[in-house]
């Protein structure tokens, strides 16, 4: 079996939750206090994450379809696993789809939006045939991209004198009930308790020694960045235009002038929407892969291709970009919770019952 390094499987993890997310304007929806709901879903996320690693406790070198297995049995586990293979298939398509339409709108508006999903997709299978070893090593080279990007683009943000703190004023002017309402319904789901798909690569991992811990202080280093993200766009742009932004951080971006000659640094903000859409892409396409063969007992690189071409069918059902707008933030986030919280809470509560039911057999046992 290929192994990775605690590191690496940690730099997947923090580049999936990264992904496109601070390219948008997280919780738009309560103006100024938008950085209030992230914090609130950020620390509610490190909860939900508790409950993954106490699952992956249970049984570290699991899978996430043996995980269901073992907590469902064989037939219903095994139903789970290929509901949840159906599941990151659609994740990976919303995020295709995604590349294909921001690309079509940003950067090349005459060519063909398959043509565009085509090629993306080509290169996540790509990846995924390569196996999970390759994809940690390239997860690793592009994460010090993606960290002097993002630094790059604060720093000129902040010289061009960009940020208006005021801009995050008044603190909580409609109360705490909006606030916690945006946490709980859409934050909660997107994007802070999406580590459920580390179930699937932990096995992987050579040295699990603090795996836990280590995933924990991932999630909350990419929290923090998230949330400074997310205020210094407030900043800029003001609740109003955050809103209506399709995104935000490209409109901060087109904002900075400096010295006459420094501007147009759109290509610097696309070049991270299409790392972090690739490195999330590829991760649900892998776990959709490595799921599905697990359930089927097929090899993964024989799935490589049906997978990729039902994610790339599913593509092509959606008719617009404003429908993939409803689909992505309304129909979703409803979903979203079903599969990263419900189900797994649900395991958490198994696994503990059946313990005490062991428990209770070994006393019933020693009384006898």
């Amino acid at each position: 079996m290929q192994q990775i390094g605690k590191n690496q499987f940690v730099i997947l993890m923090m580049l999936y939750i990264i992904g496109g997310t601070p390219l948008y304007e997280l919780g738009s929806q309560v103006h100024q206090d938008a950085w209030l709901a992230v914090t609130l879903s950020a620390l509610l996320g490190v909860l939900v994450t508790a409950v993954y690693i106490k699952l992956y406790s249970r049984a570290p070198a699991a899978g996430l379809g043996e995980l269901y297995v073992m907590h469902f049995g064989q037939w219903l586990g095994k139903a789970v696993a290929l509901l949840y293979v159906l599941w990151f298939s659609y994740e990976a398509m919303l995020n295709i789809r995604g590349v294909g339409e921001l690309t079509s709108v940003a950067l090349l508006p005459a060519t063909p939006v398959p043509f565009i999903m085509a090629i993306f997709l080509g290169a996540a299978a790509f990846t995924v045939h390569k196996g999970v070893e390759v994809f940690a090593r390239v997860a690793q080279l592009l994460m010090p991209i993606v960290v002097f990007s993002y630094s790059l683009l604060v720093l000129l943000i902040v010289i061009a004198r960009l940020p208006v703190v005021h801009r995050l004023l008044p603190v909580m002017e409609h109360g705490l009930a909006p606030v916690a309402y945006a946490s709980f319904t859409d934050l909660i789901a997107f994007p802070f308790s999406q580590f459920i798909v580390m179930l699937v690569f932990c096995k992987y991992v050579g040295d699990k020694t603090r795996l836990g811990g280590a995933t924990v202080r991932a999630q909350i280093i990419v929290s923090v960045f998230l949330i400074l993200m997310n205020m210094l766009t407030m900043c800029v742009l003001g609740p109003e235009l955050s809103a209506l932004s399709v995104l935000p951080l490209l409109e901060v971006v087109q904002l900075i002038r400096l010295a006459n000659f420094l501007e147009r640094l759109d290509i610097l903000v696309t070049l991270l929407l299409f790392i972090g859409l690739y490195v999330k892409l590829t991760l649900l396409y892998f776990a959709a892969v490595l799921t599905l063969g697990f359930v089927t007992g097929a090899k993964s690189h024989t799935l490589v291709a049906p997978v990729g071409a039902g994610i790339y069918a599913l593509t092509l059902t959606i008719p617009s970009i404003s429908y993939f707008i409803w689909l992505s933030h309304d129909h979703t986030l409803r979903l979203e919770p079903l599969f990263q919280i419900a189900i797994p809470v649900v395991m958490l509560v198994i696994g503990v019952r059946k313990k005490y039911r062991k428990v209770g057999a070994v006393a019933k046992d020693a009384r006898a």
